[in-house]
């Protein structure tokens, strides 16, 4: 079966494990693996689709495990992307008739304008994600592109629950072998973006036993 959002996870968990009593720590086991993933792996830098509403100069960002917002872009069909310019929420006046906004900010869950949109504009939302799967925000970049280290990460967590040495051993081998080459897919994706400090990049390989407790 297909493994791409929360659900399927969860059930291709206990399918992998041959334990169908445990749907009801799937989601415990995919909570753990994903402390660890952050740790290790850190926020990605991710571009998520958003449309205005009209008569609104609110967009709800509430379902996007955001850890900081990076940039907003007016993506209109046939034209180049205008980048918005950002500003700290309250520091700039709202306009109260709909328009074309000028300003965007940050306020809790939401992006704010400075005035109510004229249209359903389309923007193109970068940020840095984390691994952060709920019902409410069932997918996200890792599983997407890589669901066996999703997969390996959680059911290494799974044999430590029923006390399975041959199970945690096995995912746990399997996950290790599929670290590094996620590393370096996340680390030429900063490198191709912004020019990154080298020492950062040179993190210390560890096995999955030496970061998962840290």
């Amino acid at each position: 079966m297909a493994i791409t959002n929360y659900t399927e996870l969860q059930a291709a968990v206990t399918n992998w494990m041959t334990r169908g009593d445990m749907a009801g720590e799937a989601a415990d086991f995919i909570s753990l693996a994903e402390a660890a993933l952050n740790r290790e792996l850190g926020p990605v830098e991710v571009d998520v689709t958003l449309t205005g509403v009209v008569s609104s100069r609110a967009i709800d960002i509430s379902a996007l495990s955001i850890v900081a917002p990076i940039g907003l872009f007016l993506a209109q069909s046939g034209i180049n992307e205008v980048e918005m310019t950002r500003k700290d929420d309250g520091t700039f006046p709202y306009r109260v008739s709909n328009g074309y906004p000028r300003y965007w900010a940050m306020d809790g869950t939401n992006i704010d304008f400075d005035c109510p949109l004229d249209q359903a504009y389309p923007f193109r939302f970068r940020y840095r994600q984390r691994f952060a799967l709920s019902v409410a925000s069932p997918t996200n970049w890792l599983l997407t592109y890589h669901p066996d280290l999703y997969l390996a990460a959680t059911i290494v967590w799974g044999g430590i629950f029923i006390q399975d040495n041959d199970t945690m051993a096995r995912w746990t081998s399997i996950l290790n072998a599929a670290l590094p080459s996620v590393k370096n897919i996340i680390a030429q994706g900063k490198r191709s973006i912004s020019s990154v400090d080298p020492g950062l990049m040179h993190r210390p390989h560890y096995s999955y036993q030496d970061w998962m407790y840290q």
